[in-house]
């Protein structure tokens, strides 16, 4: 789970910025993400590594991971409180669907909502023992479905403001069969960056690179990435 939490402190921290946060409060929150997930040292490894969907018996189990996390965290003097409560709450949900209290938006601590919107994003755009990650864009798209309801409609746009989806050095293919690196990105739309073309769709080296802004061909779009290269969403400042 540690490159889980990396990713997901790192963009926890990068979206608070961008929010203003203050030092102790980046510090707190940091530390929340980092941990948020050490509840499922309690939960049994043939839950976790589950090929298939869980069973309703085992995801209310693995839900307690939630809870678990809070346990261990709160005993711990060095770890401030608000740390132990982003690992309770992380998936709480502002329509009061998440869990595990079932709490909605006014009750759950903007830490939390904060990391929520981080978390899924990072979840859905990670390969899963039962399904392949999705494509940073594809995984924006889900958060805008639930913006609003599940998630801080403010947060999302932040999100999607700081984070680089593509981020410089990517290496991308395009749906008209192309291959590239992404060489920068536009800001204000992170699903839309520049990339250099060096493989034509036939798979063979272009004889001189090119480069195509995906802002002003609406017409491409990006259709995969190098998955296996581990290169995650990044902050675009």
């Amino acid at each position: 789970f540690f490159s889980d939490s990396l990713n997901l402190e790192i963009y926890t921290t990068a979206v608070a910025m961008r929010c203003g946060y203050s030092e102790r409060e980046l510090i707190e929150l940091g530390m929340g993400a980092l941990l948020h997930d050490v509840g499922k040292m309690l939960i049994p490894l043939s839950i976790l590594n589950k090929p298939g969907r869980l069973t309703d018996d085992e995801f209310v189990i693995m839900k307690k991971h939630a809870e678990y996390g809070f346990e261990l965290l709160r005993r711990q003097p060095e770890i401030p409180l608000l740390a132990a409560h982003c690992a309770f709450q992380h998936h709480e949900r502002c329509d009061g669907s998440g869990y595990p209290r079932g709490l909605k938006r006014d009750q759950i601590h903007p830490y939390a909502r904060l990391m929520a919107v981080c978390d899924v994003f990072d979840a859905l755009t990670a390969d899963r023992v039962y399904r392949r990650a999705m494509l940073p864009h594809e995984a924006m798209e889900i958060l805008y479905t639930s913006s609003g309801t599940q998630f801080e409609q403010e947060i999302v746009e932040v999100f999607r403001n700081t984070i680089a989806l593509y981020p410089i050095g990517l290496t991308v293919s395009l749906n008209t069969g192309e291959t590239g690196v992404v060489v920068d990105y536009n800001r204000g739309l992170p699903t839309r960056p520049i990339v250099r073309v060096l493989k034509d769709p036939h798979g063979q080296m272009v004889a001189v690179p090119y480069e195509i802004d995906l802002s002003k061909q609406l017409n491409m779009m990006i259709s995969g990435c190098d998955r296996e290269a581990g290169i995650k969403a990044s902050p675009s400042f």
